[in-house]
């Protein structure tokens, strides 16, 4: 399967890479809304550090069902392109996309290599799981590359006083905080996906 590589992907798979594509992005874009809306009251300048969770939240209904439309290898490399080129084009620091990307090749692997888009849940779980550390592109700078983030930043206009709340709250225990939210987060949202997935298919067979 994985021999074939993109050119496995029909037209009409390659248009639902693009539909999923969208949904994954509108749910990226609610974490982010109702994570910063929640953050901002309870726990201000925690926004960062719960935000890639709750997208692995959100997005495991889409995440599975496009997995159960298109079980062939180039459709999550294709979205986690998709995913790091938003990341690129809105603002945030230069590098963001690539976790995207390489985390939707290694989801792929995972998917179609171990799982062969087959309905094994463990593998696709764990696809999802690494598909999800994806979202992590936009914050993991604020650790590892904080002079070049602070540098982007500055650029982009922010103040001083912008910059120091964002870095707050940027410490080891965060990080690992961080870390443990996205995870249990995507195997959240796996399993209700997965639950939601299993259904619709089952009803629809039990129509047929």
């Amino acid at each position: 399967m994985i021999m074939g590589g993109f050119a496995a992907l029909k037209t009409k798979d390659l248009i639902n890479v693009g539909i999923y594509s969208a949904l994954y992005f509108i749910c990226m874009g609610l974490a982010e809304g109702l994570t910063t809306l929640v953050t901002g009251l309870l726990l201000p300048g925690f926004t960062s550090i719960f935000v890639p969770g709750i997208v692995g939240l959100l997005a495991g209904p889409v995440y599975m069902l496009m997995c159960r439309k298109v079980p062939r290898f180039g459709a999550l490399t294709i979205m986690g392109v998709l995913m790091g080129l938003f990341f690129l084009i809105s603002g945030h620091f230069a590098l963001a996309f690539i976790p995207y990307v390489l985390c939707g090749l290694l989801a792929d692997l995972v998917e179609t290599g171990l799982n062969r888009g087959s309905v094994h849940i463990p593998w696709r779980v764990l696809s999802y799981l690494v598909f999800t550390f994806g979202s992590l592109g936009p914050v993991l700078p604020l650790w590892f590359m904080k002079n070049a983030y602070v540098a982007s930043l500055v650029k982009r206009g922010k103040s001083r006083d912008y910059i120091n709340a964002l870095f707050s709250h940027v410490t080891a225990p965060t990080l690992i905080a961080c870390l443990a939210i996205t995870v249990v987060g995507a195997l959240v949202g796996a399993w209700i996906g997965q639950r939601l997935v299993s259904k619709h298919f089952s009803e629809g067979a039990a129509k047929g």
